[in-house]
Order: structure tokens, then C-alpha cells, then sequence
């Protein structure tokens, strides 16, 4: 009896020892730890390896079909509490996806593992999303009106996800919206569940996988390649196959760049994104299993856009991709130039031997798939395709007719071997792409971004290198075309995927003809958002290039004064004043144009004297600036910005900004230009209602002032207000965020709110 007493004793220690260490009774060792999947995080490699594991999701959507996505939980928890997840182990997280909540970010998240009753992560959104170590930015943080972390959280046994209830307020609010990724791992995998950094090892590795994210692009050892490089002039209508590249090995950077120089017109230059056509085929298999628009396949929709992402990008004049293409037998380029003029392009690829080719690997695969409003009704196919492989992200660029963001309302939906239901069911389009409420403004991030967004085009990524969706024998994505597929519009997409062996590309580009760009009817109202946008990744050179284009798409635009004064503001940017002065000078002895003229002579104005500013001021509402006290200038425009000139001596001053109130969307918008230092309007500004005393001078006292609520407005200029009268002055709206004191802050809508930042001048 006490033998067996004792064994029973014993066998409960270890039930107990290795529930608590992560281990199962029948799991095999080496345990999966957090430290290995922060690693895995810098493994670009990962989205080419058929030997990872893939992942699920659990979303919010409506399960009733329409288009409340939100407050759809698992099930109720203790009071005031909802699951939203309850995931049997082991596996892990890989993103969390948040929103509805209140900007602030007050709202409480609960991560519960194996089974703990305090749970080991009680955080408010704002510090698991990037407010409180280890859940640092870029990695975790709120961004485009969304909560996410993608750091892995691994559980052995159990991990139960909490969020505070919503719906308790009129109209459904707060709004619950999430989505959690997350892989289940096989029975046997041993893991050791998340516990927080437990050495300075782990804080070290922490601070490498923020720094790799940083950087943002995978990567690429040159020193294990050999270089392969060649020039060729592609003729209209002809086709050129480059040297064939012997398996097997790994392509590890591929960059083209064309000789735009020689093409002669600027829609030219842009036409070639579409008319040639670059394919891949692997191992002679006659399948081109990459068959895309040139510039679609490094992420360029329509136009030039210089951005980066972990795996595709432009800088200068180069496209370059760095997905891992792994290859057995041999790899073959080929460039199809479908257009009516010569192309000239240089190749460039780093290529790596491989010592044998396994199973692990498998083949890169791009498809490009493209719907128009000819097809209501249908939703937009992203891809479809048969065998074995793993879905690693997209690229999809829209273009709305009904001039409104309801197109970007539809869900995304994926099949996997056969389902009759879908397993992935998303919350709305932006939601899928990591933002939230049709997004604020252009970013590039390594694993997803918003590279374009004007009203009412768009164009967004998004790649899965740790939550890949893996099939056995087919796949097929979609999303709809807003609700119930009504919306007017074009979506293009880009799909990037691998196989466990060579096939054809999902879809066909068929003839140049149908990837002409579609036609925007309203480009000459988005102008000044269209050179905003390239502004936000400090791309003078495509804001200045996309004036030329747009010029000769509208030779008889009544602002082409103003735009082309601001593509001599471009060059000093670029170039610097005195290569810009005599532009200037000409400019002003030649134009006749009233507005163009005044903006001219306050660029030359601001370089006489190092006192002389600029500010600039633009709000929806009654508004007016005031610097040191004194009444600069007021504006109640939300299309047209005001551009003061002013003299700033040496010394310590203050900006301040007197705003009333107005119907949503509102803002106020400053952004002052100096020869040592500029200032611009951002979430570091002070603000009150009614300030009493000299709120204006530089002396003031605003230490007990408000902070800023939230990030900022969409824009500006935000729908309905799509029109921004153009001007010269770089960077003075796209550097600078709209404030916004909401509605809830403003009793009866009455009085005042004042924004307010002290700065100093050498």
C-alpha cells in the first residue's frame, strides 16, 4: 500500500513538473522555445521551406453573412470579460489583431497558458501593442487606427485570450474587431510556454530581431552567392531569354532595372510596368510558374512606387526581389516586352549553390489576377491553385468608381484541400492588410504596408513569413468586391506562393490591352494627395516624375503654374538651393500666373535672410496661428492651405494654434519651415480647451495641457473633402499630421481648443 501510495505520489509530481516545464508525457525533446521563435523572426528562408508548419485564424467576422464584423466572440468569461480564443497546445500565436476599442488604448487584453489562473499577460492594448517591453515596436504598435504584435507567443498545453466585453454602448460600441493567428503544432512537439524574457541572452536576442525589423529586408549573404549580371534590349513585340542558371541552387536577389532614360515620354515610362512581362520557369519543366507585369511583381501597381518591404522593393531606378527561389535542375528568366517601344534592361541576380535540393524546399510561384466593374457581383480572385504548397502574401491595388471606401468593406475568404466553408474568414479588406477604418496614410513595413493611398486608389501588401496558409491538394483566395460583391471598381493583385514542384502560374496576363491602367476620374482632384503620398517615403524624384506624367495626361490642368514651380522645389530637395535659385529667377522673369508667382517669390524670399520662415496653416474649421503672441495668419478652408512668410530671430518661441469647432472630418494642420529646425504638427503637441491667460506667449506655462489623443487624421485632406488646391511647398502637408480634438472633448460644441508646441531656434 505504501509503495503504491508513494508511486502515485510520484507520478502526480511529474504530471505536475511537466504541465508547469511544457512537456507532455509523449512529447519529443528539444522543446520548442520563445527564443527560437524570436529567431525565426530574422528567417527569411522560412517562406520558401515546405517543412514549416502552417497556421489558422480566428476572426470576428459576422456569422450570419452580412457585414457586422465585430462583437462575435467564442464566449462569455467572468464579468465584464469575453474569450476570444481558447486554443488547445501546443502551438503558438504569430499575430494579434485589434480594433474598435478606444484610441487610447485603455482597453484589456488577458493571456492565459496551460491552464494559470492569474493570467501570465494582463496588459491594456496600449502596452501589449507596443508600449511595454518585450512588446516593443516595430514589431508591436498601433498604426493605420490598429492595434497588432506579431511576436510568437508559444503554449504547451492551453492559451485562453480575454479581452474586455464591448457592445455596451449605443450603436454596438466599442466595436470589437480581432484577429488571432495562430499553429497548431503536432501532439508530440514538446514546447516551453511563453514566460517572458528569462536571461540577458533573451534581451539581446529581443533587441537583434527589433533591429532586423528595423532594417525590414531579408536576408541576403553575397558572400555564399555568385553574381550573375547581363544587359538586353527586349524589342517591341519580342521576347529574350536570358542564360540558363544550373541547379541546384537558390536565387536570392533578383534586380532589374530599366534604362527609363531612353524611353521618350513620362507615360511611357509608366507604360512599361504593364507591357513587359517577366516569367519564371524551374527545372525545364515549360511551365511558367512566375508570370507577372514587370512592375506588379516587385510592387509597383500602375506607377513607380520607391518602397520596401522584407521581400520586394524599388530604390532608384531598380526593382529587386528577395523571396528565396530554390530550384533543383535550373532556372530560366525570360522578359516578354508586349508594348511599341524597345526596352532596355539590366539583370542582376545573386545565386546561391546548394550542396543537394531536399523536399523541404519548394518552387516560387507568382500569379497575377486582375477584375474590373464588369465583373459585379463576383468577388476578386487572388488565386487559385492545385497540389501541395504554402499561400505566402499578396499585393493588391484598387481603384473604386463609386467615390467611396465601401470597396475595401469586403472580407477575405481561403479554401484549403477542397473546404465547402472557408477556415479563413477575415473582418473587412484593410483589417486583412493590418490596418483599420479605410486606413490613415502610406507606410511600408517588412511584412505589410499601404504603399499608395489617395482617394479613391489604393494599394496594399501584405506576406506571411510566420503564418504562412500550408495545403496538401488545392487552394483558392478571394475577397469580395465590398459587401455582397456591389462595389464599381478595379482590383489588380499580385499572389505569391510555392509548390512542392514547378507548374503554371494560377492566371494568365493575356494581352497587353487588358493590363492597360484603368482610367481615375479623379486624378486632377488627387494631385496634391498623389505627391503627398510619394513625399511620406522622402521619394522627391517619383513626386517630380509624376508631375511630368500627369502633365501630359493633363496639358491643360489650370494649376500646371503651381506644379511646375513644385518640381523646381523638388530639385532644391534634391539638389539643393543653388541648383534651384535660377529656376526660380527664370520662372518668375517668364509665368504669368498670379498664385504661382506669389509662391515663387516666398521660396526665394525664405533663402534671403536666415530669419525668414514659412508657415503654413490648414484646417476645416475657424482657425488661426499665432507665433510669440503675435496673429500670424486664419484659414477655414478644407481645400486650400495658407503659406505665410515670417521672421524668427534666435531664441527660445512658440507655435500656437486657436481652432472652433466643426462637423467631422475635421483637423488643423501647421507645418513651419526654418533654416535650422522645422516644426510640424504631431501627436507631441500640447492641447486645451478655453486656455486662460497669455496661452500664446512664449513663457507661458501648458506642463498641465492635455496630450493629444489617438495618431492623428486620415490625411488630410479627408472624404468628402478630396480637393486640395495645389502649391509648391514640399513636405509642409505630408510631413506634418491633422489634429483633432473629437466631438466627445468639445462641450456643446461651443468655445475653443488650442494647440500649442514651444521650440527654439540656434
Amino acid at each position: 500500500m505504501r509503495t503504491n501510495t508513494l508511486r502515485l505520489m510520484v507520478l502526480a509530481f511529474l504530471s505536475v513538473f511537466l504541465l508547469v516545464s511544457g512537456c507532455g508525457l509523449g512529447c519529443k525533446e528539444p522543446r520548442l522555445t520563445w527564443s527560437e521563435l524570436l529567431s525565426e523572426l530574422m528567417n527569411s528562408d522560412r517562406v520558401a521551406r515546405l517543412d514549416s508548419p502552417g497556421s489558422s485564424i480566428i476572426t470576428s467576422y459576422d456569422p450570419s453573412g452580412g457585414n457586422e464584423d465585430y462583437n462575435h466572440f467564442l464566449r462569455k468569461g467572468p464579468e465584464g470579460w469575453v474569450v476570444l480564443a481558447d486554443l488547445k497546445g501546443p502551438g503558438y500565436i504569430s499575430r494579434f489583431w485589434f480594433t474598435g476599442a478606444d484610441e487610447e488604448g485603455t482597453h484589456r487584453v488577458r493571456f492565459y497558458f496551460d491552464g494559470e489562473r492569474k493570467p501570465s499577460i494582463d496588459m491594456t492594448l496600449a502596452e501589449f501593442c507596443g508600449g511595454t517591453a518585450p512588446f516593443l515596436p516595430p514589431l508591436a504598435t498601433y498604426e493605420n487606427y490598429c492595434w497588432f504584435n506579431l511576436y510568437p507567443l508559444p503554449y504547451a498545453k492551453r492559451l485562453v485570450v480575454m479581452t474586455q466585453e464591448g457592445g455596451y454602448k449605443p450603436d454596438g460600441w466599442p466595436r470589437i474587431f480581432y484577429q488571432i493567428n495562430y499553429t497548431a503544432l503536432e501532439k508530440s512537439q514538446c514546447v516551453k510556454s511563453y514566460a517572458g524574457p528569462q536571461s540577458p541572452e533573451e534581451d539581446a536576442l529581443l533587441k537583434t530581431v527589433r533591429a532586423y525589423w528595423e532594417r525590414g529586408l531579408a536576408n541576403v549573404d553575397a558572400s555564399r552567392c555568385r553574381a550573375v549580371a547581363t544587359s538586353v534590349v527586349v524589342g517591341a513585340g519580342a521576347s529574350v531569354d536570358l542564360e540558363k542558371i544550373v541547379g541546384p541552387a537558390v536565387i536570392r536577389r533578383l534586380q532589374v532595372t530599366p534604362d527609363f532614360s531612353a524611353l521618350p515620354s513620362a507615360s511611357a515610362r509608366e507604360r512599361i510596368l504593364q507591357d513587359v512581362v517577366l516569367r519564371l520557369q524551374w527545372d525545364d519543366s515549360g511551365a511558367d510558374s512566375v508570370e507577372a507585369p514587370l512592375g506588379d511583381f516587385f510592387g509597383s501597381v500602375w506607377r513607380r512606387l520607391r518602397y520596401d518591404s522584407m521581400y520586394f522593393g524599388m530604390t532608384g531606378s531598380t526593382f529587386e526581389s528577395r523571396f528565396p527561389m530554390p530550384f533543383q535542375k535550373s532556372g530560366r528568366l525570360r522578359f516578354d516586352n508586349q508594348g511599341t517601344q524597345p526596352v532596355a534592361l539590366s539583370v542582376a541576380l545573386e545565386v546561391e549553390p546548394l550542396a543537394s535540393f531536399t523536399n523541404a524546399w519548394g518552387y516560387f510561384h507568382a500569379a497575377w489576377s486582375r477584375t474590373g466593374p464588369q465583373d459585379l457581383g463576383r468577388p476578386h480572385s487572388i488565386l487559385q491553385t492545385q497540389g501541395e504548397g504554402k499561400y505566402v502574401g499578396c499585393l493588391l491595388a484598387e481603384l473604386s468608381l463609386d467615390r467611396s471606401w465601401w470597396i475595401l468593406e469586403g472580407d477575405e475568404t481561403m479554401y484549403v484541400d477542397g473546404e465547402t466553408r472557408p477556415s479563413w474568414h477575415g473582418t473587412g479588406l484593410e483589417d486583412y492588410f493590418n490596418g483599420g477604418w479605410y486606413y490613415q496614410n502610406a507606410l511600408a513595413r517588412p511584412l505589410n504596408g499601404l504603399a499608395f493611398k489617395t482617394f479613391f486608389r489604393i494599394l496594399q501588401y501584405r506576406l506571411h513569413m510566420m503564418d504562412p496558409v500550408r495545403f496538401d491538394r488545392s487552394f483558392s483566395m478571394s475577397f469580395e468586391r465590398g459587401p455582397d460583391n456591389a462595389s464599381h471598381g478595379w482590383m489588380q493583385s499580385m499572389a505569391y506562393y510555392y509548390l512542392s514542384r514547378p507548374a503554371p502560374a494560377a492566371f494568365s496576363t493575356g494581352a497587353t490591352a487588358q493590363r492597360e491602367p484603368p482610367k481615375d476620374p479623379l486624378a486632377e482632384a488627387t494631385i496634391m494627395t498623389d505627391l503627398t503620398n510619394y513625399e511620406r517615403f522622402g521619394d522627391y524624384r517619383g513626386a517630380s516624375d509624376h508631375i511630368d506624367f500627369f502633365l501630359e495626361q493633363h496639358p491643360a490642368f489650370p494649376f500646371a503654374p503651381v506644379l511646375r514651380l513644385r518640381k523646381m522645389a523638388y530639385i532644391e530637395q534634391l539638389e539643393g538651393f543653388d541648383k534651384a535659385r535660377p529656376l526660380y529667377e527664370q520662372f518668375i522673369a517668364s509665368e504669368t500666373n498670379a498664385l504661382a508667382l506669389e509662391q515663387a517669390r516666398l521660396l526665394l524670399w525664405f533663402h534671403e535672410d536666415p530669419s525668414h520662415a514659412i508657415l503654413s496653416l490648414y484646417s476645416t474649421a475657424k482657425s488661426r496661428a499665432l507665433i510669440d503672441g503675435q496673429d500670424i495668419c486664419g484659414v477655414e478652408n478644407p481645400e486650400s492651405a495658407k503659406f505665410v512668410g515670417v521672421k524668427l530671430p534666435p531664441g527660445p518661441h512658440s507655435l500656437a494654434l486657436y481652432t472652433l469647432w466643426s462637423r467631422y472630418p475635421n483637423w488643423i494642420q501647421a507645418y513651419l519651415r526654418t533654416h535650422s529646425t522645422n516644426l510640424a504638427t504631431d501627436m507631441s503637441w500640447k492641447m486645451q480647451f478655453k486656455p486662460s491667460g497669455s496661452w500664446s506667449a512664449v513663457s507661458y506655462d501648458d506642463s498641465a495641457w492635455s496630450s493629444i489623443p489617438g495618431i492623428g487624421v486620415k490625411g488630410p485632406p479627408e472624404e468628402p473633402f478630396i480637393w486640395l488646391t495645389p502649391n509648391a511647398f514640399v513636405d509642409m502637408q505630408s510631413q506634418a499630421l491633422g489634429l483633432r480634438a473629437g466631438d466627445s472633448l468639445w462641450p456643446d460644441k461651443r468655445g475653443y481648443y488650442v494647440f500649442r508646441k514651444n521650440f527654439a531656434l540656434p
